[in-house]
């Protein structure tokens, strides 16, 4: 069986497997034993806190229970920026006009910004290959995480994703720009800012907006462009409800997207209800969460809902580690989109 739960010491080694996997770019992910085990730290402690913390992460991780090991992660960071400035590139349009030759000139410029600093941030989304087919429920799973316990999230959330590498693994982007700037290959720069401090961002980066237009045509064309890895995750969040507004990332210029947790149709779809054991069950996939959030549970599995209840098999009750007549929270398996 399937089943997403906090994080634990225990799944470090799991962890480090799964980062080997996911390769350079994923900085939530890093593949550095030290990092990771901080992270684990920082995930525990935020489960077992009782009292909203800017610091907070939220790390799930998708357990296959009879191989007994970690095949994927899912978090939400509580808030960008509270440990370290969150940085950007807006582009922006900008047009110029000769009157002398009567010739118009359009031209697109990169701002470095923090706009998105103290937004709650999707984050560390990774599937082990073997296991696709369940991505899906890996990444809404964060969104029952966030509707019932709202209080320790911001009221907009963001996602950033991957940034495009060619079949070498060469970013293009960064090749024009980031490189030119730290002077540095993309995987030092990459691990800096995700084990350590990105200050070097501010330190180094250019102060002033840059013309895209001076940066070689296979970079301009990459700018929001995400990983191949990381389409369909893009896609995901774009169907509910997430929107690009044209900022990207400072390093390999992969796209932000940005939504209002209140307007994410996962968590307006979500329903709360007393779990009831029944034995026949017709088939309706849902994603079923308990509301312990020291030990929260998550099982992709058939629920029949019926007013105020929600009747759930032998399993998915061992599964969350809940009682006949306990509170669950639940969101139907594919997502329900507005009619058109």
């Amino acid at each position: 069986m399937l089943l997403m739960r906090p994080v634990t010491m225990g799944d470090v080694d799991d962890l480090a497997r799964l980062a080997s996997i996911a390769g350079e770019g994923m900085t939530s992910l890093p593949q550095d034993r030290a990092a990771l085990t901080s992270n684990v730290e920082s995930a525990v402690a935020s489960f077992e806190r009782t009292v909203p913390d800017s610091n907070d992460y939220f790390l799930l991780v998708l357990e296959d229970t009879e191989a007994q090991r970690v095949v994927g992660t899912s978090a939400v960071y509580a808030r960008t920026g509270s440990r370290q400035a969150f940085y950007a590139y807006r582009i922006m349009s900008v047009t110029h006009y000769s009157h002398s030759i009567d010739k118009e000139v359009r031209s697109r410029l990169l701002h470095l910004t923090n706009d998105y600093t103290d937004f709650s941030e999707m984050g560390t989304l990774f599937l082990d290959p073997e296991y696709r087919g369940n991505g899906h429920w890996l990444s809404r799973s964060r969104y029952l995480l966030m509707a019932q316990f709202p209080e320790r999230f911001a009221a907009d959330v963001i996602a950033e994703l991957r940034g495009w590498f060619d079949e070498s693994g060469v970013s293009p982007f960064w090749e024009a720009l980031g490189a030119k700037f730290f002077q540095m290959p993309y995987a030092e720069a990459d691990k800096l800012s995700g084990t350590g401090s990105n200050q070097f961002i501010t330190e180094l980066m250019p102060k002033y907006p840059i013309y895209t237009n001076l940066l070689p045509a296979a970079a301009e064309a990459v700018m929001g462009k995400p990983h191949g890895a990381t389409r369909r995750a893009m896609d995901m969040l774009l169907e509910e409800g997430f929107q690009y507004e044209n900022l990207i990332d400072v390093f390999d210029g992969g796209p932000l997207v940005r939504a209002s947790v209140a307007q994410i149709r996962s968590v307006q779809q979500a329903v709360s209800g007393i779990a009831q054991a029944a034995e026949k069950i017709p088939e309706n996939k849902m994603l079923i969460a308990n509301r312990n959030l020291s030990d929260f549970r998550i099982v992709f599995d058939d629920a029949l809902l019926d007013s105020e209840t929600i009747g759930l098999g032998s399993s998915a009750f061992t599964a969350l580690q809940i009682q006949d007549g306990g509170e669950v929270i639940a969101i139907p398996g594919k997502l329900a989109q507005e009619p058109s």
